[in-house]
């Protein structure tokens, strides 16, 4: 389910493959930051849990951009109708298709930052066999709600030569997106007897506000959550300032790391404390507050402005390739994956949902990163600087702050396995 791969810069693309039966507002809706989070903790404990489980993943390592799965299957739902609409409405956590008509392009326009520190940015594309006819009434109003340029056609089948065309103009679409990083996003097979494939890219690299001292660097024992030594890693070392507390409910500690002079993206590391399993705080994650995490790590950063904390953090990166279909299934998006039940007539006559994949790819390192009311935060007694040392299993969000959208989640459990 993940594969190898070495690089410096850090991002994530998600590929919707669509396949034939035959084979209003200026601001973006708060409800729709809140429904992509909710949808990011449930999406990240469902892979976690696939990941964990299934015999054939040769890494328990795990990179996600669940901002990019949520902005596929909302471009979805302007060709759904019926059970097909209601269900991805559901695991959206959106109220109403018009939610997403209406807010689509600018939360994505407010997503994208290009700075000589910060870079986000996106791309949705929707490909079509030309035997394939689409709706004019979905041209119009994805032309007119989502963007001018998402709409191409392609000769996906009429040869060997043409199938291999679409593929080489795809994947260099997609290369030129993720700045050359991911050049074979798809493979010729992907479009044998496809009529439609839907893509969405999201890439990031970030520096950090506070970089990490290579000099400082040293090889140092990881642990499993067993507490069996996988092997010396690259542990990384900063003294600084940085927002820190401790969660009762989550059983983990959780630092936060900045990017950028404006520190408005951040990454957030999650530590279960020792003896608590990784899989139970991601389980925990998908039910606790983020606004209650923000909240508390913004106070930390208030209380605490002046006082220190000891950062261990391994250098990692994490390459992955992620058949999403059964999580997505087991998270309630059914009716679109038979060609019995899919109902995309809006969009075009006889087509269903063969299957989403995402290629998905991070690295940290000492320069940055190229990816309830009754709820107590322990803040440590800082008269000597408390230590966070991630020399075990742990989690990572990068999160936009001013939005508190999640773009990319994961897991290291062993930093050796890229």
């Amino acid at each position: 389910m993940a594969r190898k791969g070495d690089g410096l810069l850090r991002w994530t693309i998600v590929l919707g493959l669509i396949c034939a039966v035959i084979s209003q507002q200026s601001t973006v809706s708060q409800k729709l930051y809140e429904g992509s989070q909710k949808f990011a903790l449930n999406f990240f404990k469902k892979i976690s849990e696939f990941v964990d489980s299934d015999p054939s993943v040769t890494t328990t390592n795990i990179i996600i951009s669940p901002l990019s799965v949520w902005t596929l299957l909302a471009l979805l739902t302007e060709g759904a109708d019926g059970k097909t609409l209601r269900e991805l409405l559901d695991v959206l956590n959106v109220d109403n298709q018009n939610d997403i008509k209406y807010n689509f392009k600018n939360l994505i326009d407010t997503i994208n930052v290009n700075t000589s520190e910060v870079e986000i940015s996106s791309l949705q594309l929707i490909f079509t066999d030309i035997t394939q006819q689409r709706q004019q009434a979905f041209d119009d109003s994805i032309v007119q709600f989502y963007g001018q340029d998402l709409l191409r056609s392609l000769d996906f089948n009429s040869s060997p030569q043409a199938r291999k065309n679409s593929y080489e103009t795809i994947n260099g679409i997609v290369s030129n997106a993720t700045k050359g990083q991911i050049e074979k996003a798809i493979h010729p097979s992907d479009l044998k007897d496809a009529k439609m494939l839907i893509l969405s890219v999201l890439f990031f690299k970030g520096d950090w506000t506070l970089p990490f001292n290579r000099s400082q660097t040293v090889d140092t024992p990881f642990l499993n959550e067993n507490d069996v030594t996988v092997g010396p890693v690259p542990m990384m070392y900063s003294k600084a300032v940085f927002p820190f507390a401790a969660f009762r409910e989550l059983e983990a500690q959780i630092v936060e790391l900045p990017y950028g002079s404006d520190r408005h993206l951040s990454m957030m590391v999650i530590l279960p404390r020792k003896g608590v399993p990784l899989k139970d705080v991601i389980g925990r994650l998908a039910n606790f507050s983020m606004q209650t995490i923000y909240q508390e790590l913004r106070t930390a950063a208030e209380e605490y402005e002046d006082d220190e904390v000891e950062v261990y953090l391994p250098r990692f990166e994490i390459t992955a390739d992620y058949k999403l279909k059964a999580p997505l299934f087991d998270m309630g998006v059914k009716a679109a994956m038979s060609k019995e039940t899919a109902q995309f007539d809006r969009m075009a006559n006889g087509i269903f949902l063969g299957d989403i994949v995402q290629k998905a790819r991070i690295v940290v390192n000492e320069e940055g990163t190229t990816a309830s009311a009754s709820t107590a935060a322990i803040f440590a007694n800082k008269a000597t600087p408390p230590r966070f040392f991630a020399n075990r299993p742990f989690a990572f969000l990068i999160v936009d702050k001013r939005f508190d959208v999640i773009l990319f989640m994961g897991q290291v459990k062993n930093p050796l396995a890229v």
